[in-house]
């Protein structure tokens, strides 16, 4: 019993952690913004999706920002936020 225990304990922290490593972040300026497509440009030449929660509009080009993203199957970078850098 306490062998199982042990082995559930240390598969649940393995899954937290590897969730934990698939949510990546990055920083830069904004070089282009899609409003139609839903997705930003940063200056390192990164295209990001944006979510519905992110009002595409309101970014402008030149805008510093700190990008929290997941990389999709397809490659692709998914932001799951946007906020100005400080």
């Amino acid at each position: 019993m306490k062998k199982t225990l042990t082995a559930i304990s240390a598969a649940a922290l393995l899954a937290a952690s590897s969730l934990a490593a698939l949510a990546a972040e990055a920083s830069g300026a904004i070089t282009s913004v899609d409003v139609s497509a839903g997705q930003i440009t940063i200056d390192d030449g990164s295209t990001f999706f944006l979510p519905p929660s992110v009002d595409a509009a309101a970014l402008q080009v030149g805008q510093q920002v700190i990008i929290e993203y997941e990389q999709g199957a397809d490659g692709s970078l998914n932001a799951m936020s946007v906020e100005p850098a400080s």
